[in-house]
């Protein structure tokens, strides 16, 4: 007889009974149903044929000479991590021989003389309990060996909120080691707290409160968590916990939780970029536009001036012409350097692209302020750059807008400084011009 439902293996049944006439009906019967079947004489050799070959069902007398059956029962059970199911017999069928099967370890017990048809039902109940437990053993092995595997954090969470398991990723994030973790309560290990807070002290589970869930069976996403290590150090988490269910109730949750510091920090490196000259790693023209905006508008709030420095360099494609562009390039950071050098820490500087740059003043409060920066700034570019022993001079042509003097928007705003540097550039270079509505 072969168990399809579970596997394709034909049971292998043992026999330990001192009475050999008990053993050949039952050998008769058993290979009759189609079962393998081994014998032993008595509980010594029972428990030698046991640790000799895998069993799937253990059909013991309880009364024998020298090693009684609940003794077998109870060592079969003791030895082995998984024992082979026992079926107890016996001639007594009173309360006490029932307490001692069952207390021995026995799955279920039949009385002597024998009703073949009672015995064939419970060894074919017994052994597909046994393979369904067996194959519910191996399935669980097998979701643990997937769980441990995984790159996520993964935590179960029982009903009385302590952690049942955790995988090796959640451990390594945490900085815990398991036995650390299994039994203690998911609060005491999982400090979490909600972006931009520092309290550490947010429920990722609040399923278990009554007044907090409307028990809902949707996961809960928790994203952009901050989540704490054992070490006290913080790193960013998004989080998924699902509540488990059991006649209607929350039994239990999972903890699935992933950490994306590199995620953040790739999304902050591709925000830099989109906003920031690869060259000279100031802020470019993307962040110039957004910026100044935004600029003009608290000056409204405020009512004071902004005035803008349109900065475009005098004699730069000479040098890319002569000395190649990577002088020209390292010249340009140069330029940058010694412009930023010379900023308050309210003012701002952006190359716009090529050898234009722009200076947004938010802390000067007249235009002879703004002159003065200008006239600096000038100064600072005559000076000569070496690069590579060769010796470059350069200057620069500014034009100033100033808000509200000359302007009421951003788009015009720049629009007038380009119109001034231009005006500079006529006048014979290295010099700035004041917008001028009535200027040609």
């Amino acid at each position: 007889m072969t168990l399809s439902l579970f596997t394709n293996i034909t049971p292998s049944i043992l026999i330990v009974d001192d009475d050999e006439v008990i053993r050949l009906f039952l050998r008769q019967f058993l290979e009759g149903e189609g079962y393998h079947v081994a014998e032993a004489a008595d509980g010594e050799e029972g428990l030698k044929k046991i640790a000799e070959k895998e069993f799937d069902l253990v059909i013991l007398d309880i009364a024998m000479p020298g090693l009684e059956g609940p003794t077998v029962c109870e060592r079969i059970n003791t030895l082995y991590s998984h024992p082979p199911p026992v079926l107890m017999v016996t001639a007594l069928d009173n309360e006490q021989v029932v307490d001692r099967s069952f207390g021995a370890g026995a799955m279920d017990y039949i009385c002597k003389p024998i009703h073949w048809a009672v015995l064939r039902n419970r060894i074919k109940y017994i052994l597909e309990a046994h393979w369904a437990r067996r194959e519910l053993e191996e399935m669980t092995r097998n979701y643990e060996l997937i769980l441990d595997s995984a790159a996520n954090g993964i935590c179960g969470v029982d009903g009385d909120k302590l952690i049942s398991y955790i995988n090796p990723a959640a451990l390594e994030m945490l900085e815990y080691s398991k036995e650390e973790v299994l039994g203690r309560s998911y609060k005491e290990i999982f400090k979490i707290s909600r972006p931009g807070q520092d309290d550490f002290e947010f429920d990722c589970c609040p399923f278990f409160e009554k007044n907090e869930c409307n028990c809902t069976k949707e996961p809960l996403h928790h994203d952009e968590m901050r989540l704490l290590k054992k070490s006290g150090v913080a790193f960013p988490v998004d989080c998924r916990v699902t509540p488990i269910f059991s006649n209607g109730k929350v039994c239990g949750g999972v903890m699935v939780f992933q950490d994306v510091t590199e995620r953040q920090q790739a999304a902050s490196l591709i925000r830099y970029m989109a906003n920031h000259d690869s060259l000279t790693s100031l802020p470019n023209r993307n962040y110039f536009r957004k910026r100044l905006p935004q600029a003009i508008s608290l000056a409204k709030r405020n009512k004071r001036i902004l005035c803008l420095l349109f900065i475009d360099l005098d004699r730069f494609k000479p040098i890319n012409d002569t000395y190649g562009h990577a002088v020209g390039d390292e010249v340009l950071i140069r330029v940058s350097e010694r412009l930023t050098a010379m900023l308050r820490s309210s003012d701002s500087i952006c190359r716009l692209g090529g050898d234009e740059f722009v200076i947004l003043l938010e802390s000067t409060h007249s235009a002879q302020g703004c002159e003065m920066v200008a006239e600096k700034a000038i100064s600072l570019l005559n000076e000569p750059i070496e690069v590579n022993e060769h010796i470059c001079n350069i200057g620069a042509s500014v034009g100033i807008s100033i808000f509200p003097d000359d302007c009421s928007d951003a788009e015009t705003m720049l629009r007038n400084a380009d119109i001034a540097m231009y005006r500079a550039k006529k006048k014979g270079r290295n010099t700035y011009e004041l917008f001028s509505g009535d200027k040609k």
